[in-house]
């Protein structure tokens, strides 16, 4: 089989399937009700509100109607809103007093921004095939998990059993998936793999963001024709990262994976975070959609009812923002919070019915996420009795953010007194030291223009600020956006999750600053890079004075750093595509099989899919990382990636701890770890211990490979068997007993 060819042409498939769920309800929606204008907007200005509304709408509406009904539901709804807004569109061509239509110049533009963005997220994410062999994209380290998650919408429904974990029967999913039910509902819509929904998914992620970017430039900062196209193309554009990141290519034995791997705690480019967590960037999508709403309401006087539907939309949007990532909702929450004792400090004219608007929105989300959040509460894993770890006592903790790896200084000699005294003490002292020089490298351009910014605010005089506190709420968005960009810098820099080892909250929660701090970057560059057009009678932006002032050292820095943050960006890509056969084609790299590995298990689980039911359990052994110094991933953690992306079936156990934090019950964790390793164990158990493993767990097939102990034994359980699969390197064994 030619997988890549087939991968392509399924993910093009399913992103055009993917208008039915993030186009055609919000187009139908916003004709419906005439949202801000909507019947009179040129196509362009009405394709992003479609998509706007369909991000806020669709994810939550999607949950309940997979949840009380079924998926299918999901997937008649597809059709029936496809039906309607191709109907609307039909009849949209002959509206009276529309807007003209766009030139040819930015058709053109909008033509590449989106063919580019489809050809590049193909090129990055689709394996690719030379001969017999697969070559992954880096990626696949988190995209493999939510492709579990997505298979496991598929099969069992809404809310989805945890496929990592089975612990005698299906478990509830402890964790948002309201992306997954989206792209489990392309997958019968379409009759495409649920990899290849996927993919699409990340594609349309991308699509939503920039969607999101035209509103705020028109309707947030009302910016001129070029700033907006700069905004989009800064989306393309990454901090200073290469420098480390050559750095690290140099003095470590291992090439890493990806250009922000150099960092503990990275912040990552809006390519890789589209690549790598689509759901996440749609929770920000639609958080920042539900301030649009709200911020729009304040534009003009409307009546009641005019201003009920964006307030109602606002709601929708972050009660789909939560499901679609906790991380972010709560970032966003915590910074409207912030943002709300700010102006009201300032003593704006607005800030009683900002706060009575944001109540009335926050009460309605909380009504619409009530269902989900008792789901949530009851999956979440309990401490099993009796000795062992249990699940943390709470969500978050207050520690320095790690950018730069704090042992590379608390490691020294000079600290050994230190180290072995107060150890928490220095490391939290080395964290803050090396924050700074973390976040410059981290922001490059980004951080320069923050540089600016916060030295222009500061010299602005008493008067000034006494003039800002008159200002419409309108008037404010450098201002707001600023405040935005410190906040969320500042909270993601000294708060973080406690759930896993990974700092998940600051990873996510910090694109929504970055998103702020694009914009700011746009506005800047525009000013200086477009100033001549700034008075142009068609600009809807009043004239005003650049917000920095663009010297000749500025120009020059802004300069060097927007180059260094493309040539990052095409490295990052290279990293992402080339690391794979780099490392392949070093033979003590330990990645040498790797490839041939893929298109093996591959294979085996197509062959398994054809065969059996959809919910039988496999089981296989978690494999020792046995990471060389240097490694981010191991080639054995890659390994085990493939098995749970290929696979496509529920896993007794995925890991090498218990799943259970997926949801499940723990108490039977301990017997599935002792008696899993005792069935790969030399020499290898007879075909009957096997059976009674498979019949006391309820597991119908064993995965068998080349990494086991007793891969080549010529007794026991693996040799007698029945086969279901075999490569050369990968079987798959039936083990069910009648």
């Amino acid at each position: 089989m030619n997988f890549m060819m087939r991968d392509i042409a399924g993910s093009l498939v399913a992103t055009l399937v993917f208008a039915a769920l993030l186009y055609a309800p919000g187009y139908v929606v916003a004709y419906s009700t005439d949202l801000f204008g909507f019947r009179t907007l040129r196509l362009l200005d009405r394709s992003v509100w479609a998509v706007a509304c369909s991000f806020a709408v669709v994810p939550i509406v999607a949950y309940f109607a997979g949840r009380f009904a079924e998926l299918h539901a999901v997937c008649w709804g597809m059709a029936a809103f496809s039906v309607a807004a191709l109907w609307l569109l039909w009849q949209g061509r002959r509206a009276k007093g529309a807007a003209p239509p766009l030139g040819r110049r930015d058709r053109w533009l909008i033509a590449t921004v989106i063919g580019g963005w489809i050809v590049f997220a193909l090129l990055m994410l689709v394996d690719f095939q030379v001969g017999h062999r697969l070559f992954f994209s880096v990626a696949i380290a988190d995209q493999s998990y939510r492709i579990a998650f997505t298979d496991a919408v598929v099969r069992t429904g809404v809310p989805p059993a945890n496929p990592l974990y089975f612990s005698g029967h299906p478990a509830p999913m402890a964790y948002y998936y309201f992306w997954y039910v989206l792209a489990a509902a392309v997958v019968p819509f379409a009759h495409v793999s649920t990899r290849q929904s996927f993919i699409a998914s990340s594609i349309w992620a991308g699509l939503g963001l920039l969607a999101l970017v035209r509103l705020y430039a028109t309707h947030f900062f009302r910016w001129p024709r070029q700033r907006q196209w700069l905004a989009v193309g800064l989306l393309a554009v990454t901090g200073a990262d290469l420098l480390p990141s050559l750095g690290n290519a140099v003095l470590q034995p291992s090439l890493n994976g990806d250009i922000e791997w150099w960092s503990v705690d990275p912040i990552d480019a809006w390519p890789d975070s589209l690549l790598w967590v689509p759901h996440h960037v749609a929770s920000v999508i639609c958080c920042l959609l539900a301030l649009l709403f709200l911020w729009r309401t304040f534009e003009t006087p409307t009546k009641p009812r005019r201003r009920a539907l964006p307030l109602v939309l606002a709601a929708f949007a972050f009660a789909s923002g939560f499901g679609l990532s906790v991380y972010v909702a709560f970032g966003f929450a915590l910074l409207i919070a912030l943002w709300l004792v700010w102006a009201a400090l300032h003593r704006s004219h607005d800030t009683l019915v900002l706060c009575k608007r944001f109540a009335l929105v926050s009460a309605m989300a909380a009504s619409l996420l009530l269902p989900f959040l008792q789901e949530l509460t009851a999956n979440l894993p309990h401490e099993a009795p009796g000795p062992g770890a249990g699940p943390p006592t709470h969500l978050f903790g207050f520690s320095v953010r790690q950018m730069i790896d704090s042992g590379l200084l608390t490691g020294l000699p000079l600290f050994s007194r230190w180290n072995n005294a107060h150890p928490l003490l220095l490391d939290q002292g080395m964290r803050l030291l090396l924050l700074l020089p973390g976040l410059a490298m981290e922001l490059g351009l980004y951080g320069a223009v923050l540089v600016w910014l916060l030295r222009a605010r500061m010299s602005r005089s008493a008067e000034d600020r006494d003039a800002r506190r008159r200002r419409s709420l309108l008037d404010t968005a450098p201002e707001t956006a600023l405040f935005f960009v410190v906040s969320g810098l500042l909270m993601t820099m000294f708060l973080g999750s406690s759930v896993i080892s990974n700092n998940d909250f600051g990873y996510r929660a910090v694109m929504l600053p970055q998103f702020f701090l694009t914009l700011l970057t746009a506005d800047v560059l525009g000013a200086w890079w477009f100033s001549a057009n700034r008075s142009h009678p068609g600009n809807p932006l009043p004239s005003r004075p650049p917000l920095i002032e663009p010297t000749r050292g500025r120009r020059r820095l802004a300069t060097i750093l927007f180059a260094l943050g493309i040539a990052g960006s095409l490295y990052g890509a290279l990293l992402l595509r080339g690391w794979l056969p780099f490392e392949a084609a070093h033979a003590g790299s330990g990645f040498g099989q790797l490839p041939e590995d893929a298109l093996e298990i591959r294979e085996a689980s197509a062959q398994l899919a054809r065969v059996s039911s959809a919910n039988a359990v496999v089981a296989f052994r978690p494999i020792d990382d046995n990471m060389h110094p240097g490694q981010v991933m191991s080639p054995n953690e890659f390994y085990q990636r493939l098995l749970v992306m290929n696979v496509a079936h529920p896993f007794l156990n995925a890991e090498g701890k218990c799943a259970v934090h997926f949801g499940g019950d723990r108490v039977p964790c301990s017997a599935i770890q002792r008696d899993t390793a005792q069935l790969y164990t030399l020499p290898a158990p007879t075909a009957q211990w096997a059976q009674a493993y498979c019949s006391r767990f309820g597991v119908q097939y064993l995965l068998l490979s080349h990494l086991d102990p007793d891969w080549h034994t010529p007794n026991g359980w693996p040799a007698t068997l029945p086969t279901l699969a075999a490569e050369p390197g990968f079987q798959i064994l039936r083990c069910s007993v009648p």
